[in-house]
């Protein structure tokens, strides 16, 4: 499925990661990197730099764009792969919990 061009984000939830990139990098002014309109880069670099995600930008707005359903029990949307590394890094640094 090739993604629509346009900024109406409700369609989004059918798309992958690559499919986003190409969808929002496509409508970036300047050859810029594209960036979901409900899902800032910012707020991604901080859940990186905290070390609550390790996952690039775009595969990080496939977890967010998930229903409330798929949530775990701190309402945090994670996928599998993220859930799993972020309590192996917690068990190997346990005083490190996100700081």
């Amino acid at each position: 499925m090739s993604p629509d061009a346009s900024l109406n984000p409700t369609n989004d939830l059918a798309f992958d990661a690559e499919q986003l990139r190409a969808k929002y990098d496509g409508l970036a002014k300047d050859s810029e990197w594209g960036e979901h309109p409900d899902h800032p880069m910012e707020e991604w670099q901080t859940e990186v730099h905290c070390k609550r995600t390790r996952v690039g930008y775009w595969d990080w707005v496939v977890t967010k764009l998930k229903p409330a359903d798929d949530k775990n029990e701190e309402g945090l949307v994670l996928a599998d792969a993220e859930e799993a590394e972020i309590v192996k890094l917690q068990a190997d640094d346990p005083g490190n919990q996100g700081a």
